[in-house]
This record gives C-alpha cells, structure tokens and sequence, in this order.
C-alpha cells in the first residue's frame, strides 16, 4: 500500500460504490502505543488480525501505528516498521495489478479490497488479503488509512492445487480418448509389418529396411500412446509385488545402453528396501522417460546417479505434492547438469510442456511419469540439487508380502487348430486378428459384439480360448462377457485386450489375463500360447 496513483478496475469501484461511508473520528491525533489504553487500541494490539494505520498527510504515506500481529506476520520490529512505506513489503514477484488498484484507491480517498503477494523481512512470500480505508476527521478531511490484513497463502495454495488437478483432468480426458483410437490405427499397421517381415526373404534387403523403418516408427507412436495414456491415468496397470532395487539392476543393461558410454551411472541402493506393488513396464517406463530427461539435461557426458530408499511422509512434511502419509519406496535420479530454470520447474510436469529444440521432444516424459505415479497412489518431485543439477524423484507407496515367483513362459507358440473365439467390433482389427491367429494355426471365429458372442456360446460351445476387447458398443464391454463366460465354462481360457480401460474396469479386469494393444504377433503368440499350456486356462 502506498500512495502513488494508478488505474482501479470497474468490479472493484462497483463493489466500493455499496460500502458504507468510512467512520469519522472526533479526535485526529496519531494513534500511538502510549494510547493503549484506549478500550479500542487495546483491542487492536490484542487481535490475531495484523492492522496498521498510515498518515496519507506526511509525505510518502508512512505508516504510523501496527499491531503486534502485523510484526508476527511480516517478521519485522516495530521500529523497523514505523515511519516506512507499505511497499517494502513488495518485492520481485508481487502481483503489480493489485499494488495499481490500492494506488488508485488511495489517490481517490476510497475503500479498497485486494490480495497480493507480499515479502516477509527473511525473504519467503505469503499472500496477503488486504482491506483498506480513509479515516476522516469531523470536518471532512483526510486523517489517515486504516489497512487490516489476513494470511491467506494456505487458501491460495489449495486454489492452485485445485486449478492444477482440473486442467490436469481436462487434458486427461482428451489425451485418453485420442489415445484408444490412435492405439487401434498402430495395431493394425504393426500388426501387418509382423505379417509382411514373416513373409519377405532375407534377401530382399531393401523390403526388409521398409518393413523395420515402418515398424520403428509405429513402435515409438505405441509408446507415444502408452505415455498419452499413462499422463492421463486411463492405463490400465497389471501390477505385482517387487523390489525395486531388483527391478533396477535387471533393467540395467537396457539403461546403460539408453544413456550411451558417455555417460558415468552411479548405483546407491538401501540394503533391505521396501516391496512396493507396481507395474513393471510402466516403472520402467517411467524410468527410462526421468533418464532421457537427465541425458539430454547434461548432452550425453556426465554423471547420473540412480538411488532407492525407505522414506515415510507425515501430514507436516509430505514427501511431495499429493503424497499421503505413510510409508515409501524413494527411487531418485539426479544428474550433474545446470538444473532447472525457476520458470521451468514448476512446469516440468505440465503435459507438452518441453525445454528442448523443436522436433526432439514431445513434452510428455515427464508429465507420463507424473500420471502413473499419481495412478500408483504415489507422487513425484522436481527439483534442483545444489552443487549438482536436477533431481526427480518418484514416491511408491510400501507394499507387504512374499514376492511373486517370475512367471515361466511357455515354450509353444504355434496352434495346431485350436478354436478361437475372436470378438472384436473394429472390422480392420478383427480382419488382422484373424489372420494372425490363422497364420499361427488357430481356427478362429469372429463375433462383432460381446451380446452376438454369448449367443454363439449358446449354441457353440466348442471353443479353446476367448480373445475379446474390453471396449464394445451394444451395453456389453469385454470384461462382462469374460464373467458370463467364466460363469458358464470355467474351465475357458480367456485374453483380454484394449488400447484403452476405464477406471471402473480395471479391477474387474484384474481376473482375466490382458495384452495391450498395440501387440506384436510374437507378443499375441506367447500369450495365447501361455492360456492354452496353463491349468484350466488361467495363468
């Protein structure tokens, strides 16, 4: 608050324009400590609401009287206060529209109400909601300004969190949608280069190079899809109890190799760490997308260090944003780059948000990573380490238990007739699934919808395995036909597959066996082949 003259928005004039006339006071002397005894004085150095009080008559407008509760909140002493501007309280990133406002106001001798963000004497910022007045003597003339104050930086904190959460949630929804479908059109292209690359001769290298250029580029728009997906928490997550520490280190080769002889990767794993109940592939998905980020922070030469460790979040000092309290797995890779820039890192998790050249990021990394750990019932940080670069970390909530013993792959992966039951309402993906499933040496049946197929059952019975997708128009998914056919004939192996799952599905669909689209033909194979080999089906 201080007394240069600005503009005051139309809203606020309009809202001043009903307040009621400021009080009058019979007695304009200063107010001062020595008048405490006032029953009203006595009052305000009393009240948990910081107030001062300023004399627009001497010059620069100082402020002549403050409560003790305005000395707490700001964190200066009385006579550093006393006989100051309002405005040393302003600094780099206070809001210049409200400071204009409170100027018009003074300047116009009205009432004036504003939030702004105001500096304390050790250099933190608080929000201050700030309500000002004239105070007039009895012959109309202006005495002083009385300014009452409220921290209100808790209130803000919670409205940003919610406007995050929302445009978080908006961008969600669209990225899922596009997703499915897009995940549908790269099933069918990969789905015919598995088929063609069976077909072309090694000879052929020129074939051969179009078939593996074709299939490298539909490999990184499934992963595209997967991030997509991932950001917006419509993934469906197969999860099982591991170890982190074992995921790492089996998944160690694959890092260095991703990292390049550039750079140096340095291990410190806490002995005995914490299970935690993850999705393998979308951890070290994630993983992979933190790392990407680390090699590129430092252009492929220098250090990244990878560390796990058992940590616990309280209600007073959460791990991160979202984190509840409780037990976690902290797996944190940080790199010896610059860091993030202070308008960089509090956006580093906004989907399409990217600090790289045109061209060579999607701005999706990191904002997959944020979306799966918030699906995990975890959390993630950003954030500079000084005397090295960046650090993110990832929070994964403990899990207890006996690890799950590594499932054993089958060994066959050719049919040799076996009926299939297909049910799969896009043609062009039912018109590829036959012809894989035939090409493997499956005869397969295709029924359009989950309703059709249950009245084939009815008369048809005759099937090895039931190979459906989750999503159907016609009032059943996927996951109601499996139930209905596990209800009938438990003994029915049964695959289910989307590129997309509601959150309504997902536990329901945790009985049955999937495989994400887009799949390979070699991925399709195993798994069918997996069913077929198991007991009764179920894997």
């Amino acid at each position: 608050m201080n007394g240069d003259p600005s503009s005051l928005d139309t809203d606020m004039t309009d809202t001043q324009s009903r307040m009621p006339p400021a009080p009058r006071l019979s007695d304009p002397s200063t107010p001062t400590k020595s008048s405490s005894h006032d029953i009203f004085f006595a009052a305000v150095e009393t009240t948990r609401m910081p107030m001062i009080v300023t004399d627009p008559n001497q010059p620069d407008n100082p402020i002549v009287f403050c409560n003790n509760a305005f000395s707490r909140m700001t964190g200066y002493a009385l006579d550093e206060i006393i006989g100051r501007n309002c405005r040393f309280l302003q600094g780099a990133e206070t809001n210049c529209d409200a400071i204009d406002q409170v100027r018009e106001a003074i300047k116009r001798r009205e009432e004036v109400a504003v939030e702004v963000l105001n500096y304390r004497k050790n250099g933190s910022t608080f929000w201050n909601a700030l309500f000002v007045s004239p105070v007039f003597g009895d012959d109309g003339k202006l005495l002083y300004f009385f300014g009452s104050q409220l921290d209100i930086s808790r209130r803000k904190e919670a409205e940003d969190a919610l406007h995050q959460a929302q445009k978080m949630e908006a961008v969600g929804k669209l990225t899922g949608g596009i997703a499915h479908d897009f995940n549908n059109l790269l099933q069918v292209v990969l789905g015919y280069v598995d088929m063609l690359e069976a077909r072309i001769d090694d000879s052929d290298r020129a074939s051969r190079r179009a078939i593996e250029a074709i299939g490298m580029a539909a490999n990184r728009g499934a992963t595209l899809t997967q991030q997509l997906l991932a950001f917006a928490r419509k993934q469906e997550l197969r999860d099982r109890l591991l170890n982190l520490n074992t995921l790492i280190s089996d998944f160690a080769t694959i890092i260095d190799r991703n990292l390049g002889d550039g750079i140096t990767v340095r291990r410190r794993f806490q002995d005995e760490l914490w299970n935690c109940r993850v999705d393998p592939v979308q951890a070290e998905m994630a993983l992979l997308n933190i790392l990407s980020n680390a090699k590129d922070a430092i252009d492929g030469k220098g250090e990244v260090v990878i560390e796990t460790e058992n940590v616990v979040s309280t209600t007073e000092q959460p791990l991160a944003e979202g984190v509840e309290p409780g037990e976690y797995v902290r797996v944190a890779v940080t790199d010896s780059g610059k860091g993030f820039d202070d308008n960089q890192i509090n956006r580093v998790f906004d989907p399409f948000f990217s600090t790289k050249e045109v061209g060579k990021g999607t701005g999706l990394g990191l904002s997959m990573v944020y979306g799966f750990m918030r699906q995990t019932g975890g959390g993630v940080l950003a954030e500079n380490v000084e005397g090295r670069g960046a650090r993110v970390t990832m929070f994964f909530p403990r899990a207890r238990g006996i690890l799950e013993p590594a499932k054993v792959q089958a060994s066959q992966t050719r049919g040799h007739g076996e009926r299939i039951l297909m049910v799969e309402d896009q043609e062009e993906i039912a018109q590829l699934g036959r012809a894989i499933l035939e090409d493997l040496g499956y005869e397969v049946v295709h029924s359009p919808s989950a309703s059709q197929a249950i009245d084939l059952l009815d008369t048809d019975s005759n099937f090895r395995l039931i190979f459906t997708d989750i999503v159907m128009p016609g009032g059943i998914n996927g996951v109601e036909l499996a139930k209905e056919v596990r209800r009938r004939f438990p003994a029915m192996p049964i695959l289910l597959t989307t590129g997309y799952s509601d959150r309504a599905l997902d536990a329901e669909s945790q009985a049955f066996d999937l495989v994400r689209k887009p799949y390979r033909r070699a991925e399709l194979a195993q798994r069918i082949s997996t069913l077929l080999e198991g007991p009764n089906g179920v894997v």
